[in-house]
């Protein structure tokens, strides 16, 4: 065929060109898919184990953080039963109420003979500790449980949001390695092999039991120094006397800036023991083994407690403790609010007593571990978990948990 037979000639006369043409099409194809496809496979598996590796170190911060709050959880009873027992309000309302009964028996049957009965059987089956308060007056008992009761809420705001701002920095401190190495994968090296010794635990135990201080002692002074506060800002109000939910939560804002703004003992300071013979007190009780090696500045636990010392010293760290009160404050108002005027009704007010009331309430709720239930399961403690959620916390944490200089 003449078609045919005009290819073939066409192909005969042009066999180089068309090898040369076919091997330069072979070869840029393979050129191109080595060079291009397999660097562009190289590329999405490059950015498949970044991803991967990021999502790694965002689990683990949450994981971390989580770790925070389930510690501050299990270590509140620890923390909130010496303040309840040091602010005792309930003996206070039972010598209140004890004196109640007895004036009014006493009322029904004015003789001689009567009140000598009255008086023996009054005294009889009490403690010393009732009959010290039942010596005092109605007047004075008030006045005692009115510093107490505002005094110990604040006291367990407080301690509750220190023990978990310093719970968020040693935990996110001590994490911080394994961010470290997931970082160096990122940045295509190798982390350092080998598991973690038995003496680096023992280090990060000793480091995480500094705690001891805010459980045996910070509490302690925080609370006295709150109460008082809460004395000279409350001394002129008596329990009959009507306040309006905004004069009672201005007068705790007012302790508050009061207590924040303290530069001789910063509330810090209360927190962690910053104070040499404080650090001292608190590893002899401890880890006494370990107060011999303070002066070892490559000691990994030294350079723990200069890092601590230098974040508990920084005014962010300050703000972000002022925070959490704050939300605690806020937590507590609401509470009261909701107890007190359902309905939000403008300049409603109550009597002093009616807000103390609320007050020994929300102690006891923000006492218990477990305190707040949601669907007849329990969800943790309301306040924890508000101050928990607090934004500046979590920028807190994330600075610390990152920052790996």
């Amino acid at each position: 065929m003449p078609v045919l037979s005009s290819l073939g000639a066409f192909f005969r006369r042009h066999k180089r060109k068309i090898m040369f043409t076919s091997a330069a099409s072979v070869t840029a194809y393979l050129v191109f898919y080595q060079f291009v496809i397999k660097r562009f496979r190289n590329f999405q598996n490059t950015l498949k184990h970044e991803l991967f590796v990021k999502e790694q170190i965002k689990r683990r911060y949450i994981q971390t953080q989580t770790d925070c709050y389930l510690t501050v959880l299990a270590l509140l009873p620890v923390l909130t039963r010496p303040i309840m027992a040091h602010l005792p309000t309930e003996s206070l309302t039972a010598a209140l109420k004890r004196k109640k009964n007895v004036n009014r028996a006493l009322s029904e049957s004015l003789t001689t003979e009567n009140l000598l009965v009255h008086s023996e059987e009054g005294s009889s089956g009490l403690d010393s500790e009732m009959l010290l308060l039942l010596a005092k007056s109605k007047l004075q008992l008030w006045d005692d449980l009115k510093v107490k009761s505002i005094s110990r809420v604040l006291a367990l705001i407080y301690s509750s949001s220190g023990l978990l701002l310093l719970t968020r920095l040693q935990l996110n401190i001590l994490a911080r390695k394994s961010y470290l190495e997931l970082a160096i994968v990122m940045a295509g090296g190798s982390p350092q092999a080998g598991t973690q010794n038995s003496y680096e635990y023992f280090i990060e135990q000793s480091y995480l039991s500094l705690s001891w201080w805010l459980l045996n002692h910070g509490w302690l002074q925080i609370s006295d120094r709150i109460e008082s506060l809460v004395e000279s800002k409350f001394i002129q109000i008596s329990p009959k006397t009507e306040l309006t939910m905004e004069t009672f939560s201005l007068l705790l804002s007012e302790v508050n800036i009061e207590v924040m703004e303290n530069k001789e003992s910063p509330i810090l300071h209360l927190v962690f023991p910053v104070r040499y013979e404080d650090l001292i007190e608190t590893l002899m009780n401890t880890n006494p083994e370990l107060v011999n090696e303070l002066e070892n500045k490559d000691l990994n636990l030294v350079k723990l407690i200069n890092e601590t010392n230098f974040i508990f010293s920084n005014t962010f760290t300050l703000q972000v403790m002022l925070s959490l009160v704050q939300s605690g404050l806020a937590t507590l108002c609401e509470s009261i609010l909701m107890q007190l005027n359902p309905q939000n009704q403008a300049d409603r007010s109550h009597k002093l007593a009616t807000f103390l009331a609320q007050v020994s309430v929300q102690s006891g709720m923000l006492s218990d571990s477990k305190s707040y239930i949601v669907d007849e399961e329990s969800t943790g403690n309301i306040y924890l978990n508000r101050i928990n959620d607090v934004e500046a916390l979590d920028d807190f944490s994330a600075s610390i948990y990152s920052n790996f200089e």
